[in-house]
């Protein structure tokens, strides 16, 4: 009877590990490590690069200005030392679009992340946010 009590005590044992074990190796891929996390967005400084008149295709024109955020302290510096080559870079990118490129919520959206992509491009990944102070078209 004592065996059978042993035995038992030391499968219980065994399987408590083994469930263990396995929540710490295999848990993190199905549940998600830390690493995973979104992390919060940290402001950084925003550096104004100007107004924008742009005419567009279709005769209508677009006004806007135009705001960095940049990555850390140091960015602002940089972003400012490029200024002429960030705004070259936008008014490159708005050549050619049409009213309907600028108009919808989702069309500013695209827009924004066009300008992100490009702009990090000319100032070596410094630009975390694009943001419109002045954004109107006719």
């Amino acid at each position: 009877m004592k065996n059978k009590l042993v035995m038992i005590l030391v499968l219980v044992v065994i399987i408590i590990a083994s469930v263990a074990l396995g929540a710490f190796v295999v848990g993190p891929k199905f549940l998600g490590s830390s690493e995973d996390a979104v992390k919060p967005h940290k402001d950084g400084p925003v550096v104004s690069i100007g107004d924008f008149t742009i005419n567009l295709k279709g005769g209508s024109y677009f006004k806007m200005n135009i705001s960095l955020e940049g990555v850390d302290e140091k960015s602002a510096e940089q972003l400012t030392a490029k200024e002429a080559f960030l705004r070259d870079r936008v008014i490159s990118v708005m050549t050619g679009k049409s009213v309907t490129d600028v108009t919808t919520q989702e069309a500013i959206e695209k827009l924004r992340q066009e300008l992100l992509t490009q702009l990090n491009e000319v100032s070596g990944q410094m630009v975390q946010n694009v943001l419109f102070t002045t954004y109107v078209y006719q």
